[in-house]
């Protein structure tokens, strides 16, 4: 009997249990992915870093992610429970035992479960490989991706499986012994309009205070102010959470009773009747779409700043090293030699003089090392290496200061003022940061400076810097590489202060000493960014592949809940339905308020989540040069395109179901 009333429950909520399990299924597969990914021994070997910290990474996100999974089947599975209160009631007129009922209610979980988990572990053996070979793409990492599922992960996906299975079953019963409990359904009654006017408005204020504050906490973050920062950040999770459920809380039901009230759109292609059961529909939905939202928002913007972060990082590092390889005077001649034996096929290859001399800081007159660059050397320079600073004219100069961010170009517009030893102080509000040659050739400052001014220059040192692009490698040995790496700092200056910028003295050093009134700057004699570089789009790839899962899980699983809610409809609600079609309003416009309903149920959490990214992404993006609306405007497409196809195929199986129930 039991297996009857299960069968005859799980048919007539074919649609529903359907959804719920391959939502259910996709996210245990992808755990049972990342899972298995983390002892893959093709990955322990091909990537250095995998073992030293991206296996344990990889594992804790597969935690979070585990989490997030239980916490949708915990919510969602109270759903189909509260669907079957009808059934279980009529079960219990008819003199079945509640004992009897509350074990349907756990087997059916069980059941369920399990599928899942069987469907989710047979995702995870299918598109392991595929996942993998995606991993390595994304960090660059040219090797093959071993399939591998040992018998320690199968054994922890089944003890979760198991625990998972009897707790979540342990759930529903519960839940249905508190529905057998209630005797009479009481209809909660709704706060009136004007207490929830002014929730909406209490959220409106705290919203716009989350943005002031938001904008307060970046200048913190830069002025290192943790103190406030901390307690800015617990303000805006109050103020951005409760702000945006008290704007669906008390603007949502307004504008829904405003257009109840406005006769050209209550009784233009639906009559008032049906008009007020979507209006109620929605209000009842207010929690679930405001849950929705938030957690729309922290996708798209997890998946925003990780494209940022993942620009960044790469921007940043070919500032600092614009070649595949760089000599100097001191190595040219070992590495050319290198090359030439090892047939490297060479792209490009720069060469440029430069002039070292004393410089004093003006914003701290602080003496340090300056490295000059005539500009028309400068402009001779990779296009994309030039094109990252400010442009000047021949009259002007760039500074290029060690360690300085891009980002914040504008805050230092004023106080690149240098003094020169035995020549003019250099004024400008030129400001740069794309260091010719990268930023280890030369210790100090960089300064490009017009010809007339760099052939008047008297240095104490010269030099000459040479960059190489290859077209696939520099083809070096280890062997070789070793040699190089020996005299990789081997040679620098030191500088000798006096009272007078004129009296202080810099020359080579090659000791590494610092004596007494001296200061030694060591400069690398060569780079080379080919390890540096693998490693950067390592880490980058990884990371996209990881937060572009969770994303991309998080926004499917809050779509199905979406179509889950709408299709899973109270008892109550197929009464209304039904006695909306005996009082003569039609099929055709039942269908248009299921399809208004999708509409409205699927658009307004897009629109809601779309409007909060953006206000995080153009708070980061208000500094010059970090350039998001693109890519942003990408990634919401995508977000709106996804939920697009989701919204399509709820209201398809919506009124199939509806049809049927009327019929």
């Amino acid at each position: 009997m039991f297996l009857k009333i299960i069968r005859r429950s799980f048919y007539n909520m074919k649609d529903s249990y359907l959804i719920y399990i391959l939502a259910c299924s996709f996210a245990i597969g992808m755990f049972s992915i990342l899972l298995s990914l983390v002892d893959n021994p093709r990955l322990k070997s091909g990537i250095s870093s995998w073992s030293a910290s991206l296996n344990n990474v990889t594992l804790g996100f597969s935690v979070l992610f585990i989490f997030c999974v239980f916490v949708y089947m915990g919510f969602v599975g109270g759903f189909f429970i509260k669907q079957q209160t009808h059934e279980f009631k009529t079960f219990e007129k008819f003199g079945m035992s509640r004992w009897t009922i509350i074990v349907i209610g756990f087997i059916q979980t069980v059941v369920v479960q399990l599928i899942s988990w069987l469907i989710g572990i047979i995702i995870a053996l299918i598109f392991q490989k595929f996942f993998g070979m995606l991993l390595l793409y994304l960090m660059g990492v040219k090797t093959g991706f071993l399939f591998r599922f040992t018998g320690n992960t199968f054994s922890m996906l089944w003890q979760i499986c198991l625990y998972s299975t009897i707790v979540f079953s342990i759930m529903n019963s519960f839940r249905v012994q508190k529905l057998l409990r209630k005797n009479k359904d009481k209809s909660k009654r709704l706060p009136k309009w004007y207490i929830r006017l002014l929730g909406g408005i209490l959220g409106i204020l705290l919203f716009f205070s989350g943005i002031v504050v938001t904008v307060i906490l970046f200048g913190d973050i830069k002025n290192n102010n943790q103190t406030a920062a901390i307690v800015e950040l617990s303000f805006l999770f109050v103020a951005y959470l409760a702000g945006t459920y008290l704007m669906y809380y008390g603007f949502l039901p307004s504008f829904l009773t405003i257009l109840q009230h406005t006769k050209g759109i209550a009784y233009t292609g639906i009559n008032i009747f049906s008009f007020k059961y979507f209006k109620e529909r929605l209000m009842r939905n207010v929690s679930i779409l405001w849950f929705i939202t938030e957690l729309s928002s922290l996708a798209l913007i997890l998946l925003s700043v990780c494209y940022f972060g993942y620009k960044s990082v790469y921007t940043n590092y070919t500032y600092a090293h614009p070649f595949e390889l760089t000599a100097n005077q001191n190595t040219v001649k070992p590495i050319k030699k290198y090359l030439k034996e090892n047939n490297a096929k060479i792209t490009r290859s720069y060469k440029t003089n430069v002039k070292t001399t004393v410089v004093q800081r003006g914003s701290n007159n602080e003496i340090l090392p300056g490295t000059f660059i005539s500009y028309s050397d400068y402009q001779k320079l990779p296009k994309s290496n030039v094109a990252r600073n400010p442009q000047i004219t021949k009259n002007e100069f760039l500074v290029l200061d060690y360690g300085y961010v891009p980002s914040f170009a504008s805050d230092k517009s004023n106080t690149a003022v240098v003094k020169v030893k035995n020549a003019r102080i250099i004024k400008t509000n030129k400001i740069g940061s794309a260091f010719p040659y990268g930023s280890t050739m030369y210790q100090g400052l960089m300064i490009v400076a017009p010809d007339k001014y760099y052939q008047k220059l008297k240095p104490e040192v010269k030099n000459t810097f040479y960059g190489w692009f290859f077209k696939s490698g520099d083809s070096l040995t280890h062997k070789q590489y070793e040699k190089l790496n020996k005299q990789e700092y081997t040679s620098g200056v030191q500088i000798k202060k006096a009272a007078d910028l004129a009296d202080t003295k810099l020359t080579t050093d090659t000791n590494r000493r610092n004596v007494s009134g001296t200061t030694v700057y060591m400069d690398s004699n060569f780079s080379r960014q080919k390890n540096a570089k693998s490693q950067v789009d390592q880490i980058s790839g990884f990371g996209i592949f990881i937060v572009a899962m969770f994303s991309v899980s998080l926004l499917i699983a809050l779509g199905s809940v979406l179509t889950l809610r709408l299709l899973l409809r109270d008892d109550s609600e197929w009464k209304q339905l039904k006695t909306l079609n005996k009082i003569g309003v039609s099929k055709s416009e039942i269908k248009e308020i299921v399809k208004k309903e999708t509409i409205y149920s699927f658009v307004i959490p897009i629109i809601f989540a779309v409007m909060q990214s953006y206000i995080v992404m153009a708070l980061i993006a208000r500094y010059p040069r970090t350039t998001m609306l693109r890519p942003f405007i990408l990634i919401n497409l995508g977000y709106i395109a996804l939920y697009g196809i989701i919204g399509f195929v709820t209201y398809l199986i919506s009124w199939r179901s509806v049809n049927q129930k009327l019929t």
